[in-house]
């Protein structure tokens, strides 16, 4: 009893270390508290050799009360920072990564929906996932570098990259996930300028304008802070690659193929691609700093034929039905108005991240 009175003692102090005054730990018996300790003694169905503790329970802090604004109040986000960008149920949403790097986790509502935007600034992962009835939180633990959430109804915790549970009741759980456009904030202001946007009014005092790892850790080929089991030197390690998933697991046997921002035209690109059997677009800029990716057919219907849309943004294809499309997937333009296309398993994110969780993953264009 003494040693967990001593616990609780360390944990609280060092919530008031970091600031996290209101955080859910407040709001949770001792007892809750050590139930939630990362337990190496429990079934994980990843390698806990691979695990790494980081930081404590809620180290960092969610936030868990967001606060929106419109585009044109937000005056702390320089046009070349990146955002995490959304579109659900015709509501458009930045989170800034100015904000996201302190934080990681915001719990949102867009409307019905309940979303976590979950962001890693190790890895450069931005991932939404549907929580439906759970809060996610920071576990503090670290999975090739990666950050580990847990859910605070479960305790379960989850890999980011690989988009499922991976201890706990909910182990093996893939978790729903929505279209995230990862690009900058110049790029997503001119196309969505009155959309709202995350404010630094999180009742923290980090210096939102800065940068949390420093601004080196975003040069192409800077330390990494956490050692990459799997090294693929064949792109820069901070390289900005859009993955595709493909299979139904997501694990470090999922085949993945990665489509480099850089290499992509300046104006808008559209690729026709074929990833194990399934037809699929990737749409992107080297301008602007994006790609996208969708399946090539909506239910019951033909295999759709794209070409780019140059100047026109956020249209970004039109197709051989005379459908305009939008960034987000959504035909905007055209007979099938208000369709969406479906999303590829994917998301955005560096290039060493990519090749640590999937080894032996394709590169779009070179070959083997």
């Amino acid at each position: 009893m003494q040693s967990e009175k001593k616990y609780s003692v360390i944990f609280l102090l060092l919530i008031l270390i970091i600031g996290s005054c209101d955080t859910v730990n407040e709001r949770l018996s001792s007892e809750d508290q050590n139930f939630r300790q990362p337990s190496f003694s429990e079934d994980w169905i990843i390698p806990k050799g691979d695990i790494i503790h980081a930081t404590g329970l809620d180290g960092i802090a969610s936030i868990d009360e967001p606060d929106f604004a419109p585009v044109s109040d937000i005056d702390f986000v320089d046009d070349k920072r990146l955002i995490e960008g959304v579109k659900i149920e015709g509501r458009l949403r930045a989170y800034p990564h100015q904000v996201l790097d302190w934080h990681e986790i915001v719990n949102d509502h867009i409307g019905d929906t309940s979303l976590a935007m979950t962001y890693c600034p190790l890895t450069g992962t931005g991932i939404a996932w549907n929580r439906k009835n759970m809060e996610f939180g920071i576990s503090g633990l670290l999975y090739h570098g990666n950050m580990v959430p847990y859910d605070r109804q479960t305790f379960s915790r989850y890999s980011q990259m690989q988009l499922r549970a991976v201890n706990g009741p909910m182990a093996g759980t893939r978790l729903e996930t929505y279209p995230v456009l990862q690009t900058t904030w110049e790029t997503w202001k001119a196309m969505y300028p009155k959309s709202d946007v995350l404010t630094r009014n999180t009742r923290h005092s980090y210096n939102y304008k800065g940068f949390a790892y420093g601004d080196e850790y975003l040069e192409e080929n800077s330390a990494t802070n956490f050692p990459i089991r799997n090294p693929d030197d064949r792109l820069p390690k901070k390289k900005r690659v859009h993955g595709v998933i493909g299979g139904a697991m997501v694990d470090e046997n999922a085949e993945v193929r990665v489509y480099v921002i850089d290499r992509m035209k300046p104006g808008i690109e559209v690729i026709q691609d074929v990833f194990l059997g399934n037809e699929i677009v990737v749409v992107g800029s080297r301008e602007k700093s994006f790609a996208i990716s969708y399946q090539r057919t909506l239910p019951g219907g033909p295999l759709l034929q794209f070409e780019a849309v140059q100047d026109a943004l956020p249209v970004i294809m039109k197709d051989q039905e005379g459908n305009f499309w939008d960034v987000f997937g959504y035909a905007v333009e055209g007979p099938r108005v208000g369709s969406q296309l479906t999303p590829t398993k994917s998301y955005t994110g560096y290039w060493f991240a990519w090749a640590d969780f999937f080894p032996g993953l394709e590169i779009y264009g070179e070959e083997d």
